[in-house]
């Protein structure tokens, strides 16, 4: 897990103008109803607004935010734990797939299966990408433990599905950061 990034802000930096907002706004009505915008179509919105290219904006806001993607502390004992116990799927809404790719790339965490909103065009908490990320995996939400850190990964629970949150209410069990849960689960789950 990393630390989370306000896109939005990001943007903001990028495009110096209040026609990030107008954008924003309607780019936040649209996941709102679960459904993602992906990078290339809001690089597109912007650059029309703005006049400059749409790569040049997308390429400006993919350096920006890789170079803020943080780890969460404990992310390496969370892994590990994590690793010796099952498959590991990534399920994020994201605007872009390669900030996931790159981050597990350069922290050297393998996982079984990479699912991101700007590539199934869904967001969570739509039960209907849980389900397609439990049939990816072959796997049985009640055999499933989902680890999240906001209230879109809240939709788990409407499948039955155990479910962990980090840093905010909700789910099954709640921990304020990744380390007081790597602690429960190193204490709850001995071998």
């Amino acid at each position: 897990m990393a630390e989370r990034i306000d896109f939005w802000g990001v943007w903001r930096e990028v495009v110096n103008s209040p026609v990030v907002d107008e954008v924003a706004w309607v780019v936040n009505q649209i996941n709102s109803a679960g459904y993602e915008v992906p990078l290339r179509a809001v690089a597109q919105a912007l650059a029309y607004k703005t006049g400059v290219e749409s790569r040049v904006l997308a390429q400006l806001f993919i350096e920006r935010v890789k170079a803020r993607i943080k780890p969460a502390q404990c992310l390496g004992e969370f892994y590990s734990w994590l690793r010796e116990r099952g498959k590991i799927a990534v399920l994020s809404n994201t605007p872009c797939k390669c900030f996931i790719e790159d981050f597990l790339r350069e922290y050297k965490i393998s996982v079984d299966l990479i699912l991101t909103s700007d590539v199934l065009l869904k967001r969570k908490p739509l039960k209907q990408v849980f389900k397609y990320a439990l049939s990816k995996l072959g796997a049985q939400p009640q055999n499933t433990i989902l680890f999240g850190d906001g209230v879109e990964d809240l939709g788990a629970l409407g499948l039955g599905i155990f479910t962990i949150t980090i840093g905010v209410e909700g789910g099954h069990l709640s921990f304020p950061s990744l380390c007081h849960a790597v602690k429960w689960l190193a204490t709850e789950f001995k071998d």
